[in-house]
């Protein structure tokens, strides 16, 4: 039937090995979506090459219409196995439709005209519209994991597209008599090297996008974890410091001490140490809950207030700090979240205090279009505003800052929490001038 069959049995085997890669994996079970699609589609097609190839040999057209289907299912799941890829569900209707009109269309041009050149038109047609179609969801994925690879893939979807419709075109230019083995021309040769280079890319580049997503996935996750770990070694440091303080100070009276003061320091120490044991608790609760999506509950404020100053007990006392506590409103967060985040804010206004007055913090809201602006005002050593964005990044603090002791956490762990529950955090300061930090979020 055509005088490429030769052509077409070396290439097929270059298909056969990508395709039992491709099948070793999916075999293998490494989870990756969209393999078992290209892994099936890569077969099939590998299978219509053969028959292609085995309808030139022996002038057959049955196996000629058997192999140009098999690339047609082939390609529609290689289709398939992209948006599976992308977490996109596949369109079935497209893929019956497209398949209904190649096997009538492919039957009657191959067994009753016998005309090749029709049938790669037709099915040019239907490639080129899945193709570009493809090509377009490709271009446009949003996933960081995934963008890369998909970009590469649009692009090489995109070149499919092209070609096999740029083809199409140029085809009624060089229309041959109808004879056996020269329906094919040279023009056509090249087009099945392309199309075969082109899906054996589509299957690297989706091996390489699955597994970039996995690493990139990995990569992400670690990085969750190095600052789960650092925020709980943050956190957990205020509570264990006033149980330190406390056990130290009991060590420290004098031999004539009220025994009675003993005893306040003893349970002082113990309450902290019970807050920590009640920290570590619902942390390990909320860290398996995190592994799905951020649960919104209604918040108390005023209440999450009340928990982080009693977790700071001893450091405000100690500090001889004046706390003002103003309207609180109701907002949709999580309440262990913004406890968090409330200490940390008022833990930093006791930390970086001027020592030449006293200590004032005061805590307010106000409610505005359906957003809640929670204010910790501090009238302390104050920021400059070239520090007012790079204090929010880990592990970095603002300049003059080094005689304090810090890690340049806290604020970061507060942005990240935040915008876990659509939320932001600013500030506004000025050097001595003291600190205001504004914490934006949703209103219950």
């Amino acid at each position: 039937m055509f005088s490429i069959g030769s052509v077409l049995f070396s290439l097929a085997v270059v298909q056969i090995v990508m395709a039992a890669v491709l099948v070793t994996f999916w075999r293998l079970r490494l989870g990756a979506r969209g393999l078992k699609e290209i892994s099936c589609g890569m077969a099939i097609a590998s299978l219509g090459a053969v028959l292609v190839g085995v309808g030139a040999a022996n002038a057959n057209f049955h196996f000629g219409l058997a192999g140009m289907l098999c690339f047609v299912v082939g390609f529609l799941l290689t289709a398939r196995s992209m948006r599976r890829l992308q977490g996109l569900a596949p369109i079935y209707y497209m893929e019956v439709a497209a398949l209904v009109i190649c096997l009538v269309c492919d039957s009657y041009f191959m067994l009753v005209e016998q005309n090749v050149s029709r049938v790669a038109e037709t099915n040019a047609v239907l490639y080129g519209l899945i193709a570009s179609f493809t090509a377009w969801h490709l271009m446009m994925e949003k996933s960081h994991a995934l963008r890369p690879g998909c970009r590469f893939l649009g692009y090489m979807f995109g070149a499919f597209a092209l070609a096999i419709v740029l083809r199409a075109a140029l085809r009624p230019f060089d229309e041959v008599p109808l004879h056996i083995g020269t329906q094919i021309v040279s023009l056509d040769i090249v087009i099945v090297f392309f199309a075969i280079a082109i899906s054996i890319s589509w299957s690297i580049g989706f091996l390489w996008t699955s597994y970039g997503s996995v690493a990139y996935q990995l990569r992400a996750a670690n990085e969750k974890l190095l600052r789960f770990s650092g925020a709980v070694a943050h956190d957990l440091n205020t509570p264990l410091n006033a149980v330190i303080g406390y056990l130290e100070g009991v060590d420290h009276l004098p031999p004539n001490a009220d025994p009675s003061q003993k005893d306040r320091f003893i349970a002082s120490a113990l309450d902290a140490a019970r807050q920590m044991n009640k920290f570590i608790h619902a942390l390990l609760e909320h860290s398996r809950e995190w592994q799905m999506d951020p649960q919104l509950e209604i918040v108390d404020v005023a209440a999450c207030v009340d928990d982080a100053i009693k977790t700071l007990e001893s450091k405000i006392a100690a500090a001889d700090a004046e706390i003002q506590i103003g309207d609180l409103q109701v907002v949709s967060a999580n309440a262990f979240q913004l406890t968090r985040v409330i200490q940390n804010l008022v833990d930093n206004a006791l930390k970086y205090r001027a020592k030449e007055r006293k200590v004032r913090i005061v805590i307010s809201s106000e409610r505005v279009d359906g957003w809640v602006f929670l204010s910790v005002q501090d009238n302390g050593i104050g920021i400059s505003e070239s520090d007012w964005s790079r204090i929010f990044r880990r592990f970095e603090r603002a300049k003059g800052t080094i005689a304090v002791p810090g890690y340049g956490l806290g604020l970061s762990e507060c942005l990240r929490i935040l915008e876990n529950y659509s939320g932001t955090i600013n500030v506004t300061s000025s050097p001595d001038q003291g600190a205001t930090f504004i914490v934006k979020l949703p209103a219950a």
